[in-house]
């Protein structure tokens, strides 16, 4: 089921400012406090939309991705859409749980817990951040801290084709379990449109903890393989098509490949060197679902340089072409004015 727009979860506007955005979260979340709504369903999964908006939108770079993206985008950011509050909440001690003990993203150095505690203190339960019995993040009853598992991470080397198509990747790694080395095997749904260095999150994949406190995620982070013929620039696919000057000169039709098959390119006479042809939606699909890129070739004129003697004879009878050159014979007048103006 698709989810709410994070700006209309807040009730602000898509040109609303960190400050207009902070207030309006101050406000909601407030309201729908689990704390002060014990056993209302609703008003807890109010509570968990409004934080999860949140946690996005005060983030510059998620929001950006968010605004071009959607939630594929804020995905894409690091950041799942998932709720943190994979516990009950209970009063603040379980609610604490929800967020501390290593941060809700592990390449963001603030917790929910800190958000919260940031804005509200000790308006519930009394207890600040770290207090006695305020979750993983600090110490328990019986005075050990609970510790977040670590988060691991996994480099997945995929071709340009699979992140064109998207594709499931098989990937082994080692973690720590219950105080041991554990061999992990997973599957993955890699997306099509994927990014160099895009980083896909499975939560609750990477190390245990020693004190009972939450599981690590583990991030996949995409490197996609260099391509004999193409490179990728945005959603586009750039490559570099050489062809003769015979060709160039004469036109010809052309079989070339593209990520997803064979495309028939038509070169027309008097093509030059570096011209470029676009073939609409044969580039990356837009991860976030916004149409498809191109495919740019550009054309490189290979000039021989071991012509035969007879191949200099053929082509020295076809110079008078060069006098139909409207760009060749400007050249030789200007030279024959600056030739004359030195005299």
């Amino acid at each position: 089921m698709s989810k709410r727009d994070y700006y209309s979860v807040l009730e602000v506007s898509r040109t609303a400012s960190l400050e207009d955005i902070k207030k309006a979260y101050r406000k909601l979340a407030l309201k729908y406090h689990p704390d002060k709504n014990p056993g209302n369903r609703q008003a807890e999964d109010r509570f968990k939309e409004v934080s999860e908006a949140y946690e996005v939108l005060r983030d510059p770079k998620k929001r950006q991705m968010y605004d071009q993206f959607g939630q594929v985008g804020a995905q894409a950011g690091g950041f799942h859409g998932h709720s943190p509050f994979g516990k009950g909440f209970g009063g603040y001690g379980n609610f604490g749980e929800g967020f501390g003990g290593g941060g809700f993203n592990a390449e963001n150095p603030d917790s929910f817990q800190d958000i919260f505690n940031d804005f509200f203190g000790d308006i519930f339960s009394g207890r600040k951040k770290g207090g006695p019995g305020g979750g993983p993040g600090g110490p328990t009853p019986g005075g050990f801290e609970r510790q977040r598992g670590a988060d691991l991470r996994y480099t997945l080397s995929i071709t340009l084709e699979e992140a064109a198509k998207g594709c499931e990747k098989t990937i082994s790694f080692v973690r720590r379990r219950n105080g041991k080395e554990d061999s992990a095997k997973l599957s993955i749904t890699v997306p099509a449109g994927v990014r160099n260095g895009q980083r896909l999150k499975l939560r609750g994949e990477g190390d245990g903890s020693p004190r009972g406190g939450s599981i690590g995620d583990l991030y996949v982070i995409v490197n996609l393989q260099d391509h004999p013929l193409f490179r990728r620039e945005e959603n586009d696919i750039l490559m570099d098509l050489p062809i003769s000057f015979v060709d160039a000169i004469a036109g010809t039709q052309i079989e070339i490949p593209t990520l997803l098959g064979k495309a028939s390119l038509k070169v027309p006479p008097g093509t030059h060197p570096g011209q470029m042809f676009r073939l609409k939606n044969k580039g990356f699909p837009d991860i976030g679902g916004y149409g498809q890129g191109d495919m740019l070739i550009k054309v490189i004129v290979d000039i021989p340089n071991d012509l035969s003697e007879e191949d200099r004879k053929v082509i020295g009878q076809m110079k008078h072409l060069t006098q139909k050159s409207p760009l060749v014979a400007e050249f030789y007048n200007n030279i024959k004015k600056v030739l004359k103006s030195r005299q």
